[in-house]
């Protein structure tokens, strides 16, 4: 029981973000948080008005890893707000995040977004025919409810002859629409 609790204490850690309210904009603004170890960033709410942030990018970091699918973001002591990662812009060179957009979220409320492909088997066509397996999507956009937002796509190749495919109109998943052309 004790390990259950110590395990749920520790994913709650991990998922909650605290951020500072932002008061410098601007390129130059936005260039001296990261110099002081800070990326900025913006919460969108649903009818209110948008909060301009910083977050630790070591913080930001170990969110990222960890690879949640919702976090609460806590702004300056106040009351979390669960919310969705919208975006993340990096660096080109070395991958590190330079803004992020959040998302709120409310119970009961679908949201659209996108999420990776990941393929799983060996098609027969490529094992015995001599195939290439040609990959399409590298993610999917689909429309689900924040709580159920898988961490990817899992398609089973294995059964693949030479020539067959597998359309976006093909995957069932519940729970889950996809909203790419079939």
């Amino acid at each position: 029981m004790q390990t259950e609790l110590r395990e749920i204490v520790r994913y709650m850690s991990e998922n909650i973000l605290d951020a500072q309210v932002r008061q410098v904009s601007g390129k130059g603004g936005a260039r001296q948080l990261r110099l002081k170890g800070m990326v900025p960033g913006v919460f969108y709410g649903h009818n209110e008005t948008n909060i301009h942030f910083t977050v630790s990018d070591y913080d930001l970091g170990r969110m990222l890893r960890h690879r949640h699918t919702t976090l609460m973001l806590n702004i300056g002591g106040g009351e979390p707000r669960q919310c969705v990662i919208r975006s993340i812009q990096r660096d080109p060179i070395d991958s590190k995040p330079l803004h992020i957009d959040l998302l709120a979220i409310h119970k009961g409320e679908l949201i659209t977004v996108t999420v990776p492909v990941k393929l799983i088997g060996t098609s027969i066509g490529v094992k015995d025919g001599g195939g290439v397996l040609e990959h399409s999507f590298n993610e999917l956009s689909i429309e689900c409810d924040p709580m159920n937002i898988p961490e990817f796509i899992e398609i089973d190749v294995s059964g693949l002859q030479l020539g067959d495919s597998i359309h976006i109109g093909d995957l069932n998943m519940p729970n889950i629409s996809f909203m790419d052309d079939e």
